[in-house]
């Protein structure tokens, strides 16, 4: 692992006005993460585990605080300055179908990163496209044909396939998953889970995983952290957290859990 954590946070507040209130979806979050690690976040539904990650790959501006990315501020930052990031982050969402173009066929929206001005050129990036659509949809268990339909023409573990094969495409450094598996049926949820586990190992990627799911974060990350309105309450290795929690709050996400089989 890098020295330098490939993630910094410092201080992170997000703030949304609400029934003229103001609510604090992150509050003074400070975090660090190393390149080539495997990070859950849990917490229960508004605990502010989507939000922070939002942030960590600026699809959301904090209120308050820093976030440096490979030693670099992100923060506050315009478009055109977050070609790093962006070549080098990508994002799984809950819902794919929602996160999939419906009027742009499977080849395209999988490639469309690699199209990308920022993602071109880039040492390791594919320059063959063709080629790299084949074989991330290998990858992922999708045929050539798949290629020419429609994101509504496949079952819901089908268009994560999908989504999740964009996401790898421009052979990302890190990928954050956001519930991306809390919508899917047991057993294409658990294919899914060794399909992100596979690749994360083999690429050596930095995984950021959403969930709320603690039987998931353990089958799947090295350490997790625990958010509960908006702040981090308790964090280390997975099974230091779930075999011996110290907060009565993650005592009751665990209790709360349940048991999950994945096989291999």
């Amino acid at each position: 692992m890098s020295e330098e954590p490939i993630y910094r946070a410092r201080d992170l507040v997000k703030i949304y006005p609400r029934s003229g209130a103001q609510v604090r979806a992150v509050d003074g979050v400070n975090l660090e993460i190393n390149a080539g690690e495997r990070l859950g976040i849990v917490g229960e539904s508004g605990s502010g585990k989507s939000t922070l990650i939002r942030m960590l790959c600026a699809l959301s501006r904090p209120s308050s605080g820093q976030i440096f990315f490979s030693g670099n501020p992100i923060t506050g930052r315009k478009e055109k300055q977050l070609g790093n990031l962006r070549s080098r982050v990508q994002i799984v969402f809950q819902d794919p179908l929602s996160s999939l173009d419906p009027r742009m066929r499977v080849g395209k929206i999988i490639t469309e990163p690699l199209r990308s001005p920022w993602v071109r050129g880039r040492e390791g990036v594919p320059s063959d496209i063709h080629s790299r659509l084949e074989e991330v949809l290998a990858e992922v268990g999708l045929s050539s044909a798949d290629a020419h339909k429609y994101p509504h023409q496949f079952s819901g573990g089908q268009r994560q396939r999908i989504a999740l094969a964009r996401a790898l495409s421009a052979r990302p450094e890190v990928l954050m998953a956001d519930e991306a598996v809390s919508a899917l049926d047991v057993s294409v949820r658990a294919q899914i889970l060794n399909l992100i586990m596979q690749v994360a190992a083999r690429d050596n990627l930095t995984l950021l995983f959403v969930s709320h799911d603690l039987a998931v974060v353990r089958h799947i990350c090295q350490r997790v952290i625990v958010m509960r309105q908006g702040k981090i309450i308790e964090e280390g290795a997975v099974e230091q957290v779930l075999s011996a929690p110290r907060h009565d709050y993650t005592r009751e996400l665990i209790a709360s859990t349940p048991r999950l089989k994945l096989g291999g």
